[in-house]
């Protein structure tokens, strides 16, 4: 009796133990170390076998800024496993429920009017690796436009009907105006497609939207919405960056102009950031003795901060006073108050 109750004691011991180990292992798979190259829809494809439950992924990690661009270390909280899939509705209950009030989301301003920000492309200091291109259109054209059917060769598994994907292509490497270095490459979007069909070793896709004239070869990655409704928010560091280029590789930059700056999230900067763009002034107070002396900067325009990498930020100039051009200094907004300039913009409520 005594050696049977010792072996109950054991085998129970056992059990709370093999329990314990697996709620412990269960809790350590909730979470993944980001490394170079990852992306949402990767490490979908990596725990889940599906990588389109990439949004679901990023919405339980609100601090990813941009989905396809994950930085080393990043501790990214993962999906349960019962979480992917449908939950089973809910039969009506009969009996009456007291309404719950509606959480007020919070405002924010639309910048639709300032930019279209599906458009904008980004800056960064390498090329990123394409999930497919354009190989051939449907009929005898040689420029693409909405509504076209185009061909497409993905590099990528997992693509299926309906997924939709921006169109974009490579400048050659931008130097830096201030120092003549290369400094990284533009991605220009020219507009979105739909993959309709699957077919033996291609897709067929629709045009969805054009920005820009679009052509064979336009390289393909998965489409990333980016809001235009942006709360703003102060800059929590002092710092001093650079326009380094523009969108549309414009020569003069003013109101509306679409900019990439040499600074981004790791120095700092946020979606919602304000800056200005200065030109530093200095002159001779006594001629005589040739000392110079440093004058307040002038004030060349405002821009909104819409869009960050790790190195660099893609911006809106909302205000200008004159056409500059690359290589301005930018600067934090001094104080933090909604611009008289964003009064007109309409608000919005921040998804």
């Amino acid at each position: 009796m005594k050696s049977k109750g010792i072996y109950l004691g054991l085998s129970l011991f056992i059990a709370l133990f093999l329990s314990l180990s697996l709620s412990v292992a269960a809790e350590q798979k909730l979470t993944h170390i980001a490394k170079k190259g990852d992306t949402l829809w990767s490490i979908c494809e990596q725990y889940y076998g599906d990588p389109c439950l990439w949004p679901e992924l990023w919405e339980m990690n609100k601090f990813i800024t941009n989905p396809h661009w994950l930085k080393p270390g990043d501790v990214i909280k993962l999906l349960k496993y019962g979480e992917k899939k449908p939950k089973p509705k809910k039969p009506k209950e009969k009996i009456l429920k007291q309404k719950k009030q509606p959480v007020k989301k919070p405002m924010g301003i639309d910048v639709s009017s300032l930019a279209n920000t599906k458009a904008l492309g980004f800056l960064i200091q390498d090329t990123i690796e394409p999930w497919g291109r354009i190989f051939d259109i449907k009929g005898e054209k040689i420029l693409i436009s909405k509504n076209d059917t185009v061909y497409v060769k993905m590099y990528k598994k997992g693509i299926k009907p309906g997924d939709k994907f921006t169109i974009y292509t490579v400048s050659n490497p931008i130097k830096h105006p201030l120092t003549g270095e290369k400094f990284g490459y533009i991605h220009s979007f020219k507009g979105i497609l739909e993959i309709k069909k699957a077919k033996l070793n291609y897709h067929i896709a629709i045009i969805d939207e054009s920005f820009r004239t679009i052509s064979k070869n336009d390289l393909l990655i998965p489409f990333h919405p980016v809001s235009s409704c942006i709360v703003t928010i102060p800059t929590l560091r002092t710092l001093t960056a650079h326009i380094v280029a523009s969108k549309d590789a414009l020569d003069l930059l003013g109101q509306y102009s679409v900019v990439y700056i040499d600074s981004g999230y790791d120095m700092g900067i946020r979606r919602g950031n304000l800056f200005e763009a200065i030109e530093e002034r200095e002159s001779i107070p006594d001629e005589e003795k040739k000392e110079r002396a440093a004058l307040p900067p002038t004030i060349l325009g405002k821009i909104l901060i819409l869009e960050t990498t790790e190195d660099t930020s893609t911006a809106v100039v909302f205000w200008a006073a004159k056409n500059f051009t690359n290589g301005a200094k930018i600067r934090p907004l001094t104080r933090h108050k909604q611009p008289g300039e964003m009064a007109n913009l309409p608000a919005c409520p921040v998804e």
